[in-house]
């Protein structure tokens, strides 16, 4: 329940005190719970994700809007939230315009807890494509930690975001290294920030060592925006057959060695000696070769490679797509292609190239929320 704190006297607004385990289950669809109730249990769901979305101690911005109407006339003000240190900790929520202000309770394990979030590039839903994790902080942690904490999520890449003035600093880390551009993790990180914090939004622009990275939303669907990396022909590196256990028709390197075969089925029939294909110099291998047979509804198939990085396969990658669908544009007389990634988990793109830039359009699932708590003395 919610009610106002005695023991508080603010100046204009009021101090209110909310365990959720007494207010209604948001998916219950008994008619007896007051559309009032529901309606607080949604405001007060919205405030625990915005605040689970933040380091602890320090208090964040949202873009919601105060509920209170002091003479009937709604407060401007936007709400700012923090996660206090007790245990279990608390939320605190305030109004910096009109003061009004709170404490939640009992808010973890809800359904609102949205910290650490990992999320799916899908190609029909959860468990297909690239799942990624996403990590919005206040501020920048030591590279050393940020490379932990990815060791730990343990998937392709974790995603580190940082808010400055409208636009957002971007990085990525692989297990084992920061990596300069990826494709599935900016996706995942826009849909956290359009899709949770900041709703209303349908646009971010993310500085990043590949330089600024628009991305706009419509409906489900976002669309990267992304520099053009065309490859150029490159004789054969040492042992790249050999460690494909295939001979490629042709090979081209842009950031990554491309090995281009003439046949769909050959690509999804390699099995690379990962030791061998993490000497081949370079930063990955991607295989690629026309659509055709069982692949002839799209207009190339990949595969990406890059145990150097602490990848063995990739299953789905935007990143590479900078590259491929230039080559594969020149290549077939189109601008707007659809590509699959035939990896175990799979995946599809579409990939357009206008100019020196390509787009290439996604959607992301949430897969599982959780909590990350770093101790005081390890950012020190």
């Amino acid at each position: 329940m919610t009610q106002p704190d005695s023991r508080s006297k603010p100046r204009r607004g009021s101090t209110y005190i909310t365990d959720m385990t007494h207010l209604p289950d948001p998916l219950d669809p008994d008619p007896r719970i007051p559309e009032p109730a529901r309606r607080l249990t949604e405001y007060l769901g919205s405030i625990i994700e915005k605040a689970s979305l933040f380091q602890p101690e320090q208090w964040g911005g949202t873009n919601m809007r105060c509920r209170r109407r002091p003479g009937r006339q709604r407060c401007p003000g936007r709400i700012h939230v923090r996660i206090g240190k007790e245990d279990p900790p608390e939320i605190l929520w305030a109004c910096p315009r009109c003061e009004e202000n709170g404490i939640i309770r009992n808010w973890q394990g809800s359904a609102w807890n949205l910290s650490d979030v990992g999320w799916d590039l899908p190609e029909d839903g959860l468990f297909a494509g690239n799942p990624a994790a996403v990590c919005p902080l206040t501020d920048w942690l030591s590279n050393d930690l940020l490379q932990k904490i990815a060791a730990e999520n343990n998937l392709s890449e974790t995603a580190f975001f940082v808010s400055r003035d409208d636009e957002f600093e971007l990085r990525w880390f692989t297990p084992e290294v920061e990596v300069d551009l990826c494709g599935h993790a900016t996706l995942a990180a826009a849909f956290v920030l359009m899709d949770l914090l900041e709703p209303v939004r349908r646009s971010v622009t993310f500085r990043s060592r590949s330089g600024p990275l628009h991305v706009t939303r419509e409906g489900d669907l976002f669309s990267l925006d992304f520099p053009c990396r065309p490859p150029a022909p490159i004789p054969e590196p040492p042992g790249l057959s050999e460690a494909l256990g295939a001979q490629p028709a042709s090979i081209l390197k842009a950031r990554d060695i491309i090995a281009v075969f003439d046949d769909p089925g050959a690509v999804r029939r390699l099995a690379p000696d990962m030791e061998k294909l993490s000497a081949v110099e370079g930063f990955a291998v991607c295989a690629t070769a026309p659509g055709a047979g069982r692949d002839g509804d799209v207009d190339y198939v990949l595969r990406f490679f890059a145990p150097a990085q602490g990848i063995a396969e990739d299953p789905v990658t935007g990143s590479v797509q900078c590259s491929l669908a230039p080559y594969w544009s020149a290549r077939l007389g189109k601008t707007i292609l659809r590509a699959r990634q035939v990896s175990r988990r799979s995946g599809e793109l579409l990939c357009e190239v206008a100019g020196d830039r390509v787009r290439i359009a996604g959607k992301a699932v949430l897969v599982f929320s959780g909590i990350l708590r770093i101790p005081p003395q390890a950012t020190s």
